[in-house]
């Protein structure tokens, strides 16, 4: 039986991962600080003894005392619009240092790291490859993202070992209680504020789309060693939130912020937080705001050129996603 570790394993992407593979027969180990999930599958999965669980924060884990693992899988990592440059790279950097080099002493088939497109930045572009220049907004999520890629690239070089560097859009899916969960509240409930008007092109990705391109890269020797974009389509944010709304059998009700104003706003709140020293995220940003008024798209003929065809269509991973949303909301 082969061997997975995912760190950030409960979490939304890392708990679909983990699932999926334990159903193509892995044994998974699972690095994350809470015990519980909200994916009730990985629950069972730990209670049946097929994924065993490791508490810890992955910049500290002790990795000596992990057993070995066939593929490495880093999905944990700081994600947030908010805070500073040094919170980040302690955990998004610090934390995939380390388990590199717990890779390279498992002699690891593959290390997966999850990167975002964030690196690219927001400068109003379609259907970007993967070799398009990373000018990431000064933010710190997106400058960690892309200081943490270069070591892995340049650690797997040097160690010679396997790597993949996936890049997936925006992900959507069952059991997210970070964007999806937030953006399908407001849209349900008729109240979702949308900037210049929704207009400009974005990239989704259902989450089970984004880890049947994780598993394929890692495991294919062909696909390894490089970097890829994952994205389902590449849609509008007015045209993906009236499929919401659709399915969940609302209007498409939106309150339109005129780019300029949202930007200006964005900007003075984010200026009297910094004054104020406040840690807490506020509600508008430059970062939410600039990524969702310039065109924001990615090819994907990478990662279809190595055999990745998706499992679902997007207005079925939207509809899979509102009849979870019903549930919970």
């Amino acid at each position: 039986m082969e061997t997975a570790l995912i760190t950030g394993a409960n979490g939304f992407i890392g708990s679909h991962l983990a699932c999926e593979l334990v159903r193509r027969g892995f044994m998974v180990y699972g690095v994350h600080r809470s015990p519980k999930s909200k994916n009730e599958e990985y629950n069972r999965f730990v209670e049946e003894g097929k994924i065993v669980t490791c508490l810890g924060d992955v910049s500290r884990f002790d990795t000596s005392k992990l057993p070995k693992a066939d593929y490495v899988y880093h999905i944990a990592g700081r994600v947030s619009v908010w805070g500073t440059l040094d919170e980040f790279l302690k955990i998004n950097l610090g934390g995939t240092r380390n388990f590199l080099k717990y890779a390279k002493r498992c002699n690891a088939k593959c290390f997966t790291y999850l990167s975002s497109v964030a690196v690219y930045g927001f400068y109003g572009y379609k259907l970007l490859a993967e070799d398009g220049e990373k000018k990431p907004f000064k933010n710190p999520y997106s400058l960690s993202k892309l200081e943490t890629e270069n070591f892995v690239s340049e650690y797997a070089a040097e160690n010679n070992l396997p790597y993949v560097i996936i890049r997936p859009g925006n992900v959507y899916g069952e059991y997210d209680y970070t964007s999806s969960h937030e953006v399908y509240g407001h849209v349900k409930e008729e109240k979702m504020i949308i900037c210049g008007g929704g207009r400009y092109e974005s990239c989704w990705v259902y989450v089970k789309n984004l880890v049947e391109a994780i598993i394929l890269t890692s495991q294919s020797e062909r696909a390894r060693n490089t970097d890829y974009n994952v994205a389902d389509s590449n849609t509008s944010l007015r045209d993906y939130l009236t499929k919401v709304a659709l399915a969940f059998n609302v209007k498409p009700k939106f309150t339109n912020f005129p780019a300029p104003l949202a930007k200006l706003v964005a900007a003075i709140v984010e200026g009297t937080y910094k004054l104020l020293c406040i840690k807490k995220a506020p509600l508008i940003t430059r970062f939410t705001v600039c990524q969702n008024c310039a065109d924001y798209s990615f090819s994907t003929e990478k990662l279809e050129a190595v055999g990745y065809k998706k499992l679902f269509s997007e207005d079925e991973g939207i509809r899979r996603t509102v009849e979870y949303f019903n549930q919970v909301f």
